[in-house]
């Protein structure tokens, strides 16, 4: 409650203040500069010269450095004048190329599926072959086995008769025999 009670005092207290000041004179007394000031006054022109100068170097390093961007760009724009052409030479026979390659596949697509063709006729025509072989082999094998039986018959037939005939012989009386020599 104090507070309360006291703060218009505060108040009134202030703004006399604030309408007294104006009118009164201040005065400040300057204490005399000794030799660190005047060195610290001096380091500051100095620090101020040498950032000036910092600055000059830097606006001159800059320049010379454009002056060399654009040498360099006019070197580069002379480079691309002079490589022009070899670069469109050499666009034209990379395309050149691209088509030689392109003819190339289908050649050797075209022979490759001419030889698989070729091989697969090959292939087809052993397969006949093969089998034709087996079915002449088949016809071998029977006349093979029926010569045999007539060659056996017929040697059986002639031994046979042979032995009939012997037999006949040796039975017949011997003047009547003729000599067959």
């Amino acid at each position: 409650m104090a507070l309360l009670s006291a703060l218009p005092r505060l108040l009134s207290w202030s703004l006399v203040q604030a309408v007294t000041l104006p009118d009164t004179i201040i005065a400040r007394t300057i204490p005399d500069r000794g030799i660190l000031e005047w060195t610290s006054g001096i380091l500051q022109i100095v620090v101020l010269l040498l950032a000036v100068g910092a600055l000059v170097a830097f606006i001159l390093l800059l320049a010379g450095l454009r002056e060399g961007v654009k040498k360099l760009n006019a070197t580069l724009e002379r480079l691309t004048n002079d490589t022009r052409p070899m670069l469109a030479n050499a666009n034209a026979m990379v395309g050149d190329a691209r088509e030689m390659v392109a003819s190339v596949r289908r050649n050797v697509d075209t022979m490759s599926n001419a030889a698989g063709m070729i091989g697969d006729t090959i292939f087809d025509a052993a397969e006949v072959t093969a089998q034709r072989v087996d079915e002449v082999n088949a016809v071998l094998d029977v006349i093979q086995d029926e010569l045999e039986e007539t060659a056996i018959t017929a040697v059986s037939a002639i031994r046979g008769v042979r032995l009939g005939a012997d037999e006949l012989l040796s039975r017949v009386p011997s003047g009547r025999r003729k000599r067959r020599d």
